[in-house]
């Protein structure tokens, strides 16, 4: 919250986290910093670990748990000896339908694509670098291509794997981004001798205070598609299939800095604007689509979550997160940002799931079931609040859609406790006020083995840098007076 101290810190949190299924051993990717770790529920082992200012392709493994039982154990490779602070973090990690790549998005706009072995192994595939900072990103359900959506409105398609003929040019505009260009010094062409008025010769004057010609800047080095544009900061994007008439059709949903989610049709018709949603009054940083239904879920600076019949950009309801979390809140007047909306199973019940919702640098979670969501009651979706201690929560993700394990990444820096907690989302129980709620369980079982994960690595002794990485949904809001965005 504003005006906070930023917390004490012993170790860097989890600021992504994921799950990879390949079989059955799942796995846990959890970057820290600018490492990403994987963890084998199987093994009870942290598995491998890759980092972003690695030039080696090969990852390291740890302890050869990465290799298969009838290999002999990798040679373990030597880290690179650059500095953390010198390396990029990572912003975003994006595990393909395949189950076999990874994309990760680090600070200095460069998508990396990794290939994970059944042992969790990484190794990476390619680098590309992006224009602008990207803050979504998807994969289509082939997992052939990548959708990219940068903080300057625009969203991009990529191949996930690089053709032979563009390895090249891809890495090295990958360099090109990380390298430091010295830029020339500027030397007007006129001088006093050739100018005459008092007004060309201001113009001069201006001129020569310019110390700095601003470079050129290059096209992509790589395969891609400009898709379609924003003229605001885009926040989120989803990719959504539909039958329409018979036919499958794909559809783009993006959101942004002023209010708006637009639904587009998807590529290669991603410039055809099917409508708006339109009802926010703040910004929008999350959009979620419900499994099975037409229902789109989006929050952000508003006191609730909008329920939308996506393809008619219909809303159908509003969930009063307020009333919810006001408990939780330092003062009442205090304004509420969602960082975070995510779809988790409901355990050992098919096909159903639960919304769980995160606001920034609030110790909670708001559990809603799925299937009450849009359904007309006057009352709106019960919503069940689990709390997290003092920690907020950073990520979510879940793995095994049956026992419905779901895993919450906290900022737990105060503390050497475990950075990753599992809990189950259970059925609902009527407590007689709100009607059926859900239940929230914890799994100690796997707590304890995701501890050593927790204390291995990652130590930051900054609060308030840390506090400004991994924080940034609240600066979405716009302020009064001349509005200067963040930089891309």
């Amino acid at each position: 919250m504003e005006g906070e101290r930023p917390a004490p810190v012993t170790h860097h949190p989890f600021q992504c986290i994921a799950s990879l299924e390949q079989g059955d051993k799942p796995l846990l990717l959890a970057a820290c910093g600018a490492e990403l770790l994987a963890y084998s529920f199987a093994d009870r082992v942290a598995a491998s670990r890759w980092c972003s200012g690695n030039t080696d392709p090969t990852a390291e493994t740890i302890n050869g748990h990465a290799n298969s039982s009838d290999e002999r154990p990798a040679k373990k490779q030597k880290r690179d000896s650059k500095k953390p602070s010198s390396l990029s973090r990572i912003i975003s990690i994006r595990v393909a339908p395949d189950q076999s790549h990874v994309i990760v998005v680090t600070e200095d706009k460069v998508v990396h694509v990794l290939d994970v072995s059944p042992g969790g192994a990484f190794t990476e595939l390619s680098q590309r670098a992006m224009p602008k900072r990207p803050c979504a990103v998807r994969t289509l359900p082939d997992s052939s291509t990548i959708l990219i959506g940068d903080k300057f409105g625009d969203v991009y398609s990529l191949p996930l794997i690089v053709p032979e003929y563009d390895e090249q040019l891809a890495q090295a505009g990958a360099e090109g981004a990380k390298s430091t260009v010295e830029p020339a010094l500027f030397k007007p062409s006129a001088t006093p001798l050739t100018v005459h008025t008092k007004r060309n010769l201001r113009a001069l004057e201006s001129q020569k205070k310019q110390k700095l010609v601003t470079p050129r800047k290059e096209p992509l080095a790589f395969e891609h598609k400009l898709l379609l544009g924003h003229v605001s900061m885009l926040t989120d994007m989803v990719h959504a299939t539909r039958e329409v008439d018979g036919k499958t059709r794909r559809y783009i949903l993006t959101a942004d800095r002023d209010e708006h989610i637009r639904v587009s049709r998807g590529p290669p018709q991603a410039h055809v604007i099917e409508g708006y949603c339109l009802a926010h009054t703040d910004f929008v940083s999350k959009i979620c689509l419900i499994p099975g239904t037409d229902l789109l879920v989006s929050g952000g600076g508003n006191d609730w979550l909008g329920v939308w019949d996506w393809p008619r950009c219909e809303l159908l309801a509003k969930v009063d997160l307020r009333k919810a979390l006001s408990h939780l809140l330092p003062s009442v007047d205090e304004k509420m940002a969602v960082s975070g909306i995510w779809v988790v199973p409901v355990a050992a019940r098919t096909d159903r799931w639960a919304l769980c919702v995160a606001c920034e640098k609030l110790p909670a979670l708001a559990f809603i079931d799925c299937s009450t969501l849009g359904n007309g009651s006057p009352a709106g979706a019960a919503v069940t609040v689990f709390k997290t201690g003092e920690a907020a929560v950073l990520d979510v993700t879940y793995y095994g859609a049956n026992a419905g394990y779901t895993l919450l990444a906290l900022d737990d820096r105060r503390s050497d406790g475990c950075r990753v907690r599992v809990v189950q989302v259970n059925g609902t129980v009527d407590d007689g006020e709100t009607g059926s709620k859900l239940t929230i369980s914890e799994v100690d079982a796997l707590d304890e083995p995701l501890k050593q994960l927790s204390a291995s690595d990652g130590v930051a002794k900054d609060g308030a840098a840390l506090d400004s990485f991994l924080y940034t949904t609240a600066n979405l809001r716009k302020r009064g007076g001349w509005d200067e965005e963040n930089e891309a």
